[in-house]
């Protein structure tokens, strides 16, 4: 285990979390979702394939319980995490002696992030934005903590191209925020992307294995902040 592992999670300095993180639904009810989704063969394969290039200093914004902390490969110098909900975050902590690499667990929003600017070389998200208030100030976050030439590697639920099976994700949006902390289906992550000014190398839609199709249109890629 690495000496200097951080353990930070300073409430003090950082921000305070985001309204209705400490309720019964997000203390109870969505640790145990997110264990669930955990077992899913997709979205592991998809964890995995999102951070396979990774490396260097990386921020991973909407972190969760730490789904993705195994499959960081040994090329990460450090890892901070950033999740608004404390309970997460301290599920979170109890897998850091699984990695040999520093981690410096956060609580703060996406939308404003608790970090430095031009400070990270990779940043990574996997199933967080859909669940974010304000897409485009989240774009612009993250085009703010990469340095020039840094990468933002993702795996996110998406807007399926298929017009009838689109139809269906934003009649299931209501009810899938609910259930899923926010969550939204029909999520145009190019759109914000671009919008921020990080350029597009790699997007590519994939299928989520197990789920039905309008809840399992995702979209893998990377992006990048110009040198």
């Amino acid at each position: 285990m690495h000496t200097q592992r951080l353990l930070t999670a300073n409430g003090l300095n950082g921000p305070r979390p985001h309204p209705g993180t400490t309720g019964f639904y997000r203390t109870r009810v969505l640790p145990r979702l997110l264990d669930w989704s955990e077992r899913l063969p997709g979205f592991e394969a998809a964890r995995q394939r999102a951070v396979e290039y990774v490396g260097g200093h990386v921020l991973e914004i909407g972190s969760g319980i730490g789904s993705t902390l195994m499959f960081y490969s040994g090329e990460i110098t450090s890892l901070t995490t950033v999740d608004p909900n404390p309970v997460l975050n301290a599920r979170a902590r109890r897998r850091l002696r699984q990695v040999p690499f520093p981690v410096d667990v956060r609580e703060g929003r996406a939308e404003s992030l608790p970090v430095k600017d031009a400070s990270y070389d990779c940043v990574v998200s996997t199933f967080a934005l859909c669940c974010v208030d304000n897409l485009d100030a989240v774009a612009a976050e993250i085009f703010r903590v990469l340095k020039p030439g840094g990468r933002f590697h993702f795996v996110e639920i998406g807007l399926s191209p298929d017009p009838a099976e689109a139809r269906w994700q934003r009649r299931l949006n209501g009810l899938q925020r609910l259930l899923v902390d926010g969550c939204r289906l029909d999520l145009s992550i190019e759109t914000a992307l671009t919008g921020a000014g990080l350029g597009i190398k790699r997007l590519e839609m994939t299928r989520l294995e197990g789920l039905p199709k309008p809840l399992g249109c995702a979209y893998e890629g990377m992006a990048s902040r110009a040198a």
